[in-house]
C-alpha cells in the first residue's frame, strides 16, 4: 500500500503517452494517404509512436495507440484505410519492440518483423481476393493498371498529346509489366525500409532509457559470405527460358541487391565518419540517394566488393 499514491501519476503519464502517440501515428499515416508522393516518408514512420510507447510504457499504452489510430483512420478514410494502417503499423508497432525487449539483435529483429509483416499482409490480401472471388494476381494487376491509367490521364490533362503521349503510355506499359513481375520483392523492400527506419529511431530515442536493447551498430553490418553464391545462382537462372524461373530470379536478385546495398551503406557510413564534416556528408548522401537512383547501384557494388576488399578493417602500414 506504500506505493499506492504513486500509481495515479504513473497511469496518467501512460495515458498521456498513449494519447500523444495515437495522434502522432494517425497524423503521419493520414499524411501518407492524403499526399502519397511526399507522404510516403511519413507513412514509413507511422508505426514509430506505438513502438516507442511499447518500449517506454508497456503493452497496454501501445495497444491504445494502435487501436485509437486505427479507429480514427477508419472513421475518416474508410475501413480499407483502417485495415491498411493496422496491417502496416501493427506488426512494427508491437512485434518489433517485443523482440527488442527480449534482447534480439537488430538484424534478427528486422528479419522476423519483416517476415511477420509479409505473412499478415499476404494473408489479408488473399482473404480479400477470396471474398471478391478474384485471384491475387488479377487483383494486383487491376490495381497497377488503374494507377497507370490515372497517371496517363494526368499527363494528358497537363497538355502532353500526340506522339509524346503515346511514348508516355508505352513507358507506363513497360513499368506496369515490370511491377506485376516484381511486386513481391518491392513489397518486401518497402517493409524492410519501414522496419529499418523505425529500428534506427528506436535506437536513437530509447537506448538510454531501455538498457537491455541489443540492436548493435549499423556500421558493423555484414552479410554472410555465402550470400554471394545466391547472387551467382540467380544470375545463371536469369538465362533460363522459363518466364516463371526468370521472374523468381528477378525478385531474388532485387532482395539480394538490397542486402548488399545495406552493407555498402554501412561501409560508406564508416568512411564518412572519419571525415571532419561527417554530419554534412551524411545528409548529402541521403539526399543524393533520393534524387539519384544510380547511386544505389554504386553503393550495392561497394557492399559486394566489401566481401573481398574489407573496406572497414584498418590497413596496417608496414615499415620499410
Amino acid at each position: 500500500m506504500i506505493f499506492a499514491p504513486q500509481a495515479g501519476p504513473v497511469i496518467i503519464a501512460r495515458l498521456k503517452s498513449a494519447l500523444f502517440g495515437m495522434i502522432g501515428s494517425f497524423v503521419l499515416f493520414a499524411a501518407y494517404l492524403v499526399v502519397p508522393p511526399i507522404g510516403i516518408f511519413s507513412g514509413i514512420l507511422a508505426p514509430f509512436p506505438a513502438a516507442y510507447t511499447r518500449l517506454m510504457h508497456g503493452r497496454m499504452p501501445a495497444c491504445i495507440v494502435l487501436l485509437g489510430a486505427t479507429t480514427a483512420t477508419t472513421a475518416l478514410f474508410g475501413i480499407f484505410a483502417g485495415c491498411l494502417y493496422l496491417g502496416m503499423c501493427g506488426i512494427i508497432g508491437l512485434f518489433m519492440p517485443e523482440l527488442l525487449a527480449r534482447s534480439f539483435s537488430g538484424s534478427r529483429t528486422m528479419f522476423w518483423t519483416t517476415a511477420a509483416n509479409l505473412a499478415v499482409l499476404f494473408v489479408g490480401i488473399f482473404l480479400y481476393s477470396a471474398s471478391v472471388e478474384v485471384s491475387l494476381q488479377q487483383l494486383i494487376s487491376a490495381e497497377i493498371t488503374s494507377s497507370m491509367t490515372q497517371a496517363a490521364a494526368i499527363y494528358e490533362k497537363s497538355g502532353i498529346k500526340g506522339d509524346d503521349l503515346e511514348l508516355v503510355k508505352q513507358s507506363m506499359k513497360t513499368v506496369s509489366d515490370l511491377l506485376l513481375r516484381l511486386y513481391p520483392a518491392l513489397v518486401t523492400v518497402l517493409l524492410v525500409l519501414m522496419a529499418g527506419c523505425n529500428l534506427a529511431l528506436l535506437k536513437k530515442t530509447s537506448s538510454v532509457a531501455v538498457t537491455n536493447l541489443n540492436i548493435g551498430e549499423f556500421v558493423s553490418f555484414k552479410n554472410p559470405d555465402m550470400l554471394v553464391w545466391v547472387l551467382i545462382a540467380v544470375g545463371f537462372s536469369m538465362l533460363l527460358p522459363s518466364p516463371i524461373m526468370t521472374t523468381a530470379a528477378l525478385n531474388i536478385l532485387l532482395l539480394v541487391s538490397l542486402l548488399y546495398f545495406v552493407q555498402g551503406l554501412a561501409v560508406v557510413s564508416v568512411l564518412i565518419s572519419k571525415q571532419s564534416i561527417s554530419g554534412i556528408l551524411r545528409i548529402g548522401l541521403y539526399v543524393m540517394l533520393v534524387i539519384q537512383p544510380y547511386l544505389v547501384v554504386i553503393i550495392a557494388v561497394i557492399g559486394l566488393c566489401d566481401l573481398w576488399v574489407d573496406f572497414r578493417t584498418p590497413k596496417k602500414q608496414e615499415n620499410l
